[in-house]
């Protein structure tokens, strides 16, 4: 293989957060919940695929409206030893929703995904990492509903979100059923700035070189890197049916930058992973950062 010079022993976590871009873009711009769509399993396979041709493993945080509409997709992803996490029900961003909401949500989207991949789901993303101080109860849930960890913490000062006092690497969080583990973003140090790096429209926008940068700075400071991604940024089809089918005229104005923002840099997003994949080894987080259960997770006697 060929080795990025800074290269060592550490294995970095990358993860996937699982939607369909089609779908989320109704949700967002309506507040209507239209089903996933195959594209959601087609450009989950080929991300698959490609971390297969490299011998990486990763934590695909998913919706549970994926797993209800396509479990065989979340059992490939289990049979393949990936580790499967929850990314929600639908996408509803936590702060929109009520703490009651919010159980609901994750207990139906956790039950879906273990019966679907038959393995014990351990670990939680907020969708646009939305845990903030807004939801203080957030935390207790996931831990009550049997979680080991969260990954929802951005660690430096986002437009959207993000919490520039985080910890920048593992840490265990407080909560009514004791602590719940964090595995925060990946950022990197520049002066008394932190920048974000950890992939997504970070690895599509930014420069490769810019990529390369941070994980050595990470790799220097002996930090398992976390890069996240999402199955449509190797996606550069638009369905633009669909999606004049689901919104209307007044919905979509203002379109065209959303579009612009989310399709830019697509088209060069699979060669800066297949860098990735080939210069860094990858494992999901659970693997990573010593977070399985021990035994490990078992197969739900439900999916046996």
């Amino acid at each position: 293989m060929d080795c990025d010079p800074a290269m060592t022993s550490l294995t970095h976590a990358l993860s996937v957060d699982v939607e369909d871009w089609n779908n989320l873009v109704v949700l967002n711009r309506t507040g209507r919940i239209v089903p996933p769509q195959p594209a959601v399993v087609h450009n989950t396979e080929r991300m698959l695929e490609l971390f297969q041709a490299h011998g990486a493993r990763a934590t695909w945080f998913t919706l549970g409206e994926v797993a209800d509409a396509y479990p065989a997709l979340i059992r490939k992803l289990a049979d393949a030893g990936q580790e499967i996490g929850v990314h929600g029900y639908h996408h509803h961003l936590v702060y929109t929703l009520t703490e009651s909401a919010f159980r609901e949500a994750i207990r139906r989207a956790k039950d879906a995904l273990e019966q679907a991949g038959g393995q014990a789901v351990l670990g939680y993303r907020a969708p646009a990492f939305s845990i903030d101080a807004r939801v203080p109860w957030a935390l207790d849930v996931l831990a009550e509903l049997g979680f080991r960890y969260d990954s929802s913490v951005f660690p430096f000062r986002g437009r959207r979100y993000g919490d520039p006092r985080a910890p920048l690497t593992l840490y265990a969080r407080p909560t009514r059923h004791g602590p719940l583990m964090e595995v925060p973003l990946t950022v990197v140090d520049w002066g008394s700035r932190r920048l974000p790096c950890a992939g997504g429209g970070y690895l599509r926008h930014f420069p490769l070189a810019y990529t390369r940068w941070a994980m050595r700075a990470v790799e220097r400071r002996r930090r398992p890197a976390v890069i996240y991604l999402h199955p449509y940024e190797i996606d550069e089809a638009y369905d633009a049916d669909f999606l004049h089918q689901h919104l209307a005229r007044h919905e979509r104005r203002g379109f065209g930058r959303v579009r612009w923002l989310q399709y830019r840099g697509r088209s060069r997003t699979e060669r800066k992973l297949r860098w990735l994949l080939g210069h860094y080894r990858f494992d999901g987080l659970a693997r990573v950062f010593g977070l399985e259960a021990a035994p490990s997770p078992a197969r739900v006697a439900a999916s046996a």
